[in-house]
C-alpha cells in the first residue's frame, strides 16, 4: 500500500509541477502557480493518508510575518500549504531548485531559494524576503538549517529573526511533528502518519518600548517550540 501511495505522490508532484510552471508562463505572475502549489499540498496530504491536527491559527497576525518552525522532513512543506490559510512563501536551500520540475514550480510560485555558501546570494535572499514581508506576505523559514531525524529540536540560527527585525514584522513560532514518520529523511517512500501543526503566540516588541533583539527572539522562539513539543496535542482540531 505504501508503494502505491509513493507512486501516487510521484505522479502528483510531476503533474502539479508541470501545471505550476505552465501557469506561471501563461499568467506571467505568481498567483496561479501559488494556487496550484496550495492544491498540491492538500492533495499530497490526502494521497499519503495523513491525519492532520492543527491548532493556534488565531495566533496568526494580519499582514506580513516570519513563520519559524522546527524541521523534520520534506513533508513539512505540504503540511504548511495544507494547514496555513492563504499564501505562504518558503525560504529553502538552492539544492531544492535542482529537483526535476518541482524546483521550477517552487520558483514559479514565488518561493525564495538561496545558496547558503554564497554571501551575495544570502544578501539577495534577505532583500527579497523583506520585500515580500512589506507586501503583507507570510514567509516560512526553518532556522535549524537542516532536517532532524529523531524529533530532537536543534539549535536555531538567527537569520530568520534578523530578517523579521529588518522588515519590522512579528516572528511566529510554529511547532510541527510527524514528518519524520510520513517521509523519513534519506528515503522516498511516504507513509500514513499523524501530522501536527501548532501556531504559537507571535513574538512582538518588548513592553519596555524597544524591539526584541535577534538573539533574544531566536532563544524565545526555540524555547516556545520546545515547550509545545513537550505539551503537544492541547487544543488541536483535526482537518
Amino acid at each position: 500500500m505504501n508503494t502505491l501511495r509513493s507512486l501516487g505522490v510521484i505522479f502528483l508532484i510531476i503533474g502539479c509541477s508541470v501545471a505550476a510552471v505552465a501557469a506561471g508562463f501563461l499568467s506571467r505572475g505568481e498567483r496561479w502557480p501559488a494556487a496550484v502549489m496550495r492544491w498540491w499540498g492538500r492533495a499530497f496530504a490526502r494521497v499519503c493518508g495523513w491525519d492532520l491536527s492543527v491548532s493556534g491559527l488565531e495566533n496568526l497576525p494580519p499582514g506580513g510575518a516570519v513563520l519559524v518552525s522546527n524541521h523534520q522532513s520534506h513533508a513539512d512543506i505540504p503540511l504548511f500549504l495544507t494547514a496555513i490559510p492563504g499564501e505562504v512563501r518558503f525560504v529553502a536551500k538552492k539544492e531544492l531548485g535542482r529537483v526535476f520540475l518541482f524546483g521550477r514550480a517552487m520558483m514559479a510560485a514565488g518561493n525564495i531559494l538561496v545558496d547558503r555558501n554564497d554571501r551575495r546570494d544570502a544578501v539577495r535572499m534577505i532583500r527579497e524576503a523583506e520585500r515580500r514581508l512589506s507586501r503583507g506576505e507570510r514567509v516560512v523559514l526553518f532556522p535549524e538549517g537542516t532536517r532532524g531525524v529523531d524529533g530532537t529540536i536543534g539549535e536555531f540560527k538567527s537569520g530568520a529573526f534578523r530578517i523579521a527585525g529588518g522588515a519590522g514584522v512579528p516572528v511566529v513560532p510554529v511547532f510541527i511533528d510527524g514528518g519524520r514518520f510520513a517521509l523519513p529523511k534519506g528515503g522516498f517512500r511516504v507513509h500514513p502518519a499523524r501530522m501536527t501543526l501548532r501556531v504559537l503566540p507571535p513574538l512582538r516588541p518588548a513592553s519596555g518600548g524597544g524591539p526584541l533583539q535577534p538573539h533574544e527572539m531566536t532563544r524565545l522562539a526555540r524555547e516556545a517550540i520546545v515547550a509545545a513539543q513537550a505539551g503537544q496535542g492541547a487544543g488541536a482540531r483535526t482537518l
